[in-house]
């Protein structure tokens, strides 16, 4: 496939042809030649940086895409260790986080991304409920607390504010203050 447009095509055809051996002031068959074949070189080259750009920006989507996943989940974390830590949980609360985007492909056609986002999306949300609901078991009587804590109301409400509810447990760390 070449870049040239068709009317340049056609004149160096021309000059191929029935113009090849004629010479104008500064033109002739050799040097639209020339040219013609330094475009396509460029073009190559534009090609070949756009598709390496395009892999690129892949890679930085899915970076940022795994940082937002772990940023989550972090606070999801951060929010159970600061219960008892009003400073701490007010912290949390201004940091609003956005949803994970549907994962991206990049040889994808648009049709193919319409069918697949509603899998994605669902694939994410899963994910991020996951962050937010994970919840830090303590080091000390592992058992007693899993225990404890799956037997514990949980609060009604959107994903993010729910907590589960339940006496302070004995033996508990102490978080600095």
């Amino acid at each position: 496939m070449t870049s040239l447009p068709a009317p340049v095509q056609a004149v160096l055809e021309l000059f191929q042809g029935p113009l090849s051996d004629v010479r104008f002031a500064d033109v002739d068959a050799a040097g639209l030649a020339n040219l013609a074949a330094e475009v396509e070189g460029a073009a190559s080259a534009v090609a070949l940086q756009e598709a390496r750009l395009t892999e690129l920006r892949q890679t930085l989507a899915e970076r940022q895409d795994a940082l937002l996943l772990l940023a989550q989940r972090a606070v999801a974390y951060a929010r159970v260790y600061a219960e008892h830590d009003e400073a701490l949980t007010e912290q949390l609360s201004r940091i609003t986080l956005p949803r994970a985007g549907k994962p991206r492909k990049a040889t994808a056609t648009k049709a193919s991304e319409a069918d697949a986002s509603t899998s994605a999306a669902e694939t994410a949300t899963s994910a991020a409920e996951n962050a937010e609901n994970a919840v830090a078991a303590p080091t000390e009587e592992p058992s007693a607390a899993a225990d404890e804590e799956a037997s514990a109301p949980v609060l009604s409400g959107s994903r993010k504010t729910k907590r589960r509810l339940g006496p302070p447990r004995d033996g508990a760390q102490s978080r600095p203050s």
